[in-house]
């Protein structure tokens, strides 16, 4: 009996090796690069040429400032021996100057990281490099009459990885601006918020009990919204740092008092529309609660709009789970969307509808797309003209 063959060993991971005196910083680059290779590490510039003696790694990410033997010591080390003088080395540094990353570059560094790190830079920056030293390896061992075609391809990949450095960097000046303008937004903001948030108090206090419960009740809901602006402005802030590459752990949010509190913040729109609104069982989700009802308040706002004239409002919120995942549906009995319609609806600006018919920016499905996104969340539509529409958006279970 013959038996079965064994199946090949999977490839080995690149070999990817840390120089950092800062154990945190180590941590941090770990954390971001495992999954792209297998890493060791050390903490001084003589350790890690010993390291690198003993077993050559496929990259180097080397700290510039260290005690000691410096990290500009330790490229010149690598470039002087023969056995290590192909290896990649990315430096890590907090120094911005053109002249300093002038001198590593001609000392045959292969990149620069800037501290504080960004995760989805590093990444990219660590990935580009180690592709160009599997090919530069590759290039090693073809015959003389591939070598020409390789060569291309390491050029196109040069180039590639130029634009990507060019656009890196015009991202993050986009992205510090962004950041910028909305921490100075929400403090301008906030001022007359608290304002009305403080006034609206003091009208509950001194003469709550000579208003008439209706009136009572119009105040308690001037307040809550003043406060979940206050909590919106706040996870405003935080989403642009998270597009910005500055992560922060989501926490389990709550959707059923979620979708409560949203429909006191629609309560006018409600009452005005007489809609009627069912939301089934909601499960737990990760995520921001703030920017989580932002996004449901967008696609409940829409459903009560976007209706034929005379129509009463009909909106169904349900929710399945599955492989993690929970898809809540919104579900309406509005106008629908044609398929070219739902092709551009997610874009910024973009309106399907003249404005004298149905009012907005045409911001909001927009941003309700980018909120699902940045909690590794998706969101979709399912519409027919006349025949409503349903918006499903998946979002990671707690």
């Amino acid at each position: 009996m013959i038996s079965p063959a064994a199946a090949p060993p999977p490839p080995l991971l690149p070999d990817i090796l840390i120089v950092d005196d800062d154990p945190g910083m180590v941590q941090a680059l770990a954390r971001v690069i495992r999954p792209l290779g297998r890493l060791r590490f050390a903490t001084l510039g003589m350790d890690a040429l010993r390291l690198m003696t003993e077993a050559p790694p496929d990259l180097v990410l080397l700290d510039a400032q260290m005690p000691g033997m410096s990290g500009f010591d330790v490229l010149e080390a690598i470039k002087c021996d023969p056995l290590l003088a192909d290896i990649p080395v990315i430096f890590v540094t907090s120094q911005a100057e053109a002249s300093f990353e002038q001198t590593g570059l001609e000392k045959g560094a292969a990149d620069f990281i800037a501290k504080p790190i960004r995760p989805a830079i590093v990444q990219a920056r660590v990935r580009t490099q180690l592709r160009l030293k599997q090919a530069n390896d590759a290039l090693k061992q073809v015959a003389a009459t591939d070598r020409l075609n390789l060569a291309e391809a390491l050029k196109d990949l040069r180039e590639s990885h130029t634009q990507l450095q060019k656009t890196a960097e015009e991202l993050q000046l986009a992205n510090e601006g962004l950041l910028q303008f909305v921490r100075i937004s929400s403090h301008d903001l906030r001022e007359p918020l608290n304002t009305v948030v403080q006034f609206v108090g003091l009208v509950e206090e001194d003469h709550g009990a000579e208003l008439p419960a209706d009136a009572r009740h119009y105040l308690k809901l001037v307040r809550n919204a003043g406060e979940r602006m206050r909590t919106l402005l706040d996870d405003v802030v935080r989403y642009a740092r998270l597009q910005h590459g500055e992560t922060e752990p989501r926490t389990p949010v709550a959707l059923t008092p979620l979708m409560d509190e949203l429909c006191d913040a629609l309560a006018a729109q409600l009452d005005a529309t007489g809609a009627q609104l069912h939301i089934g069982e909601l499960p737990r989700v990760l995520g921001h609660a703030s920017l989580l009802s932002q996004l449901f308040q967008n696609l409940v706002s829409n459903a009560l709009k976007f209706v034929p004239p005379g129509s009463v409002p009909r909106i169904e919120i349900t929710a399945q789970l599955a492989e993690g995942m929970a898809t809540i549906g919104v579900k309406d009995n509005g106008i629908g969307i044609s398929s070219e319609g739902q092709g551009r609806l997610f874009q910024p600006f973009a309106r399907l509808n003249l404005r004298r018919e149905f009012e907005g920016t045409g911001l909001g499905l927009a941003i309700s797309r980018q909120i699902a996104e940045a909690h590794g969340g998706t969101i979709g539509v399912h519409s027919q003209p006349g025949e409503g529409s349903t918006f499903e958006v998946r979002l990671p279970l707690a």
